[in-house]
């Protein structure tokens, strides 16, 4: 499901996310950016001129998501909150906050903020029962 309807900020809506863990259903949402937009954006990213990894700010498990989903209204944090349903249960955590609770998956983020493709596996690694 691809969450986009144009909506104003602030506007609340209830789901159900029972199925993300159930039924492997993911939920995200878009800016509704132009095709042409994206392609930039990809292209940035290929490139290495764009770090998409730089948006992660917090990761937690499914029991996390509605303090996630709080967090993303609060603006909280400075980017994004992923949230894995197949892990053990987690806080909502951002990451400088890793150093102290998952050291070994904070060793592996880029100058100690951004999220890699080493942090992810070590973190599933850890976290996945």
């Amino acid at each position: 499901m691809n969450i986009f309807a144009g909506v104003a900020r602030g506007t609340i809506a209830s789901l159900d996310l029972s199925d993300a863990y159930l039924k492997d259903t993911r939920i995200i949402g878009h800016s509704a950016s132009t095709i042409d937009d994206l392609r930039l954006t990809l292209l940035q990213a290929e490139t290495g001129r764009l770090s998409p990894s730089r948006s992660v700010a917090a990761v937690g498990s499914l029991g996390a998501a509605r303090d996630g989903l709080e967090a993303v209204l609060d603006t909280t944090f400075a980017g994004k909150v992923v949230i894995f349903p197949q892990i053990n249960e987690m806080p909502l955590t951002a990451l400088p906050d890793l150093k102290d609770t998952l050291p070994t998956v904070y060793a592996k983020l880029k100058d100690g903020r951004e999220w890699t493709v080493e942090a992810e596996q070590e973190f599933l690694r850890l976290m996945l029962p």
